[in-house]
């Protein structure tokens, strides 16, 4: 039986609406956006919020001085929080468009001196303290100490210990002029980043853009890896349990194996589309106003791209997943089987940080090329390449895409011929030299 155009777009239609059609495609295409945001907005809120309470504490510290560093030292200050304790600094857009912060409320403390560590302890067990520091003898050469307190969190804010610092940093430089004092408790706060934007002007670095530099190619970057899986494992899915039921045997009975591979690599290709699609355009909705006042802006070439990456990672891996769900007996072999692939799908996120960096560092350049993780590595570089102004060679694009869709066509071919010769095998599984004899099979 020759293969039918008709026939497979009669198969793709099946599939694509049976798919969209199921509970679990309609929750995932309307719960997870509202899940996803939800939980990061939740989340990012309870530490900002948690970070913002902590500095704001009053607290009783006992200072055990056994270098005598801090003798002459005040035992009370007002401690005056940065403006935003939850981000990593104050570069923010309020300061490069001169607009005035919010003065935080000054936070007292009090310092109370004891002679030893044993009753510096004893009076933190008995919560006449919050914070025990104790100063090594030859604190003043070797600058060792250690800070005692009750804190159950797992996870701290660097910032925790800055009221501690700056009454200690008063101490030791109790003989020099009050305001270089404040200069050298401020510095940091007052020195600007300016870095090169896309246009080659130096322009200040903005915390929030910095961070927007990370999420935004993570948000693309995990939106596609998980697009191209989704698909895969509808039609992974879809292949083993009609094996499996051998619904496939009276299938064949009126189309060909390639109207088969093709009617569902088309269907379940749009329900991985159209899943994506829908929550891409919740997450612009969502995130539309904010990136607004942060002024990003999202090169129509990236979403272009993006969208051949799709076309093509997700022919790559439906084909495998096709090629393993005619070979395996039943869904749970056939997941086993494709977990592997599915990892190196996730690969890129491993080393997430040296592509972002480093967008053309050779890991960033061979992952790009090699077609398991070529979309996921490239459209993480393009990504952030969009948001700080690095250039990607246009010829590690184009020959990106390249060997991904060479590889594609071929693993098409491939698994075209097993799912045409492995549909009729029951009972065992074959192994890979039985496989490679299915491929070499006219």
């Amino acid at each position: 039986m020759k293969f039918s155009f008709s026939r497979s777009m009669v198969i793709a239609r099946r599939e694509y609406l049976t798919t969209v059609r199921r509970k679990a495609f309609l929750f995932s295409l309307l719960a997870t956006p509202v899940l996803v945001f939800f939980s990061t907005f939740v989340s990012g809120k309870l530490a900002a919020d948690d970070a913002r309470a902590h500095q704001r504490e009053a607290r009783i510290i006992a200072v055990v001085d056994s270098a005598g560093a801090l003798a002459n030292t005040n035992t009370s200050f007002e401690y005056t929080p940065p403006a935003d304790v939850s981000g990593p600094g104050t570069r923010t857009l309020a300061n490069q468009n001169s607009l005035p912060l919010p003065l935080p409320e000054k936070v007292p403390m009090i310092m109370r001196d004891y002679d030893s560590q044993q009753a510096a302890l004893d009076s933190l067990e008995a919560g006449h303290v919050n914070t025990v520091v104790v100063l090594a003898a030859d604190f003043l050469t070797s600058g060792r100490a250690r800070r005692y307190e009750h804190d159950t969190r797992v996870f701290t804010s660097s910032g925790d210990d800055r009221p501690l610092r700056q009454w200690m940093t008063r101490g030791l430089l109790a003989n020099v002029d009050s305001t270089r004092i404040e200069r050298v408790l401020t510095l940091g706060r007052g020195m600007d980043l300016y870095v090169p934007d896309k246009g080659g002007a130096y322009t200040l670095k903005d915390d929030t853009k910095e961070l927007t530099s990370f999420f935004l190619p993570f948000i693309v970057g995990m939106l596609l890896s998980v697009s191209i899986i989704t698909g895969g494992q509808y039609l992974l899915q879809g292949v083993s349990e009609e094996k499996e039921t051998r619904i496939l045997e009276s299938m064949l009975c009126t189309v060909s194996p390639d109207d088969l591979v093709v009617g569902k690599l088309v269907g379940l290709g749009g329900a991985g589309l159209t899943l994506v699609g829908v929550w891409i355009a919740a997450g612009l909705a969502l995130l539309g106003t904010s990136f607004a006042f942060i002024q990003v802006e999202l090169p129509v070439t990236l979403a272009v791209v993006g969208f051949a990456y799709f076309v093509l990672g997700y022919l790559f891996y439906a084909s495998l997943m096709t090629g393993i769900g005619a070979v395996t007996n039943n869904l749970r072999e056939a997941q086993q089987m494709a977990m592997i692939f599915t990892m190196m799908n996730f690969f890129p996120f491993y080393v997430l940080v040296k592509l972002l960096n480093s967008p053309n560092s050779g890991i960033a350049v061979g992952m790009s090329l090699f077609p398991p993780t070529a979309a996921t590595s490239m459209m993480l570089r393009l990504a952030a390449a969009s948001m700080t102004g690095a250039q990607i060679p246009v010829w590690q694009v184009a020959a990106s895409l390249g060997l991904l869709a060479l590889t594609a066509f071929v693993t098409l071919k491939v698994a075209s011929k097993v799912f045409r010769l492995g549909l009729l095998l029951y009972g065992k599984t074959p192994t890979l030299p039985e496989i490679m004899k299915l491929v070499r099979q006219d």
